[in-house]
């Protein structure tokens, strides 16, 4: 048995009875009540040397980022990425804003960067805290599928927001302000 539509306008359509469609509608505060999830302890090597602890980290809140550095290029919108993030350091690190960048070249070269070239991404760039994802074992835990991918995060490592693709400062700036104690 099927249904058909009554619309003149358009050929009529078929669909089975019990067929049921459903659309949800998100816009970008879909996960802001609900945590996504938590990301797994980890620790990675900076590229100026020591290395970065999820858990050991004193700050209350944690904006990783997950950057194509290398190759670097004026154009990539890694690059505006990193702009944005030194801009959200400068305005939130008084109140306890971390923000952390993982390279994630490997995600389009298939070959994690020599750390030469992360070295110098991270002075030109001007990141405080750089990250050395070798083979992105990281970001394949986390489903990082693109760069740039961004992740709000509680200093226990539970997930607040996640943007992925290029994410403009009002929509960091809002997210920032909601979740990070004043």
């Amino acid at each position: 048995m099927s249904v058909l539509s009554h619309n003149r306008r358009a050929p009529a359509f078929r669909f089975p009875v019990g067929l049921v469609v459903a659309v949800f509608l998100c816009t970008s505060g879909c996960h802001r009540e609900r945590p996504l999830s938590t990301v797994p302890d980890f620790t990675l090597p900076e590229v100026r040397g020591g290395s970065f602890h999820l858990r050991g980290e004193p700050s209350p809140a944690i904006l990783l980022a997950f950057l194509q550095t290398v190759p670097d290029t004026a154009d990539t919108p890694s690059r505006q990425q990193a702009g944005f993030l030194l801009s959200m350091q400068h305005q939130y690190g008084a109140r306890g804003l971390r923000v952390v960048v993982i390279d994630s070249a490997s995600l389009t070269t298939g070959e994690s960067p020599k750390t030469d070239s992360l070295l110098n991404s991270s002075y030109d760039w001007q990141l405080e805290t750089l990250l050395e994802d070798k083979k992105n074992q990281l970001g394949k835990s986390l489903r990082i599928t693109e760069a740039p991918t961004l992740l709000l995060l509680h200093s226990d490592g539970t997930i607040i927001r996640r943007w992925n693709g290029l994410t403009g400062p009002a929509s960091l700036a809002e997210a920032i302000e909601r979740y990070v104690p004043a």
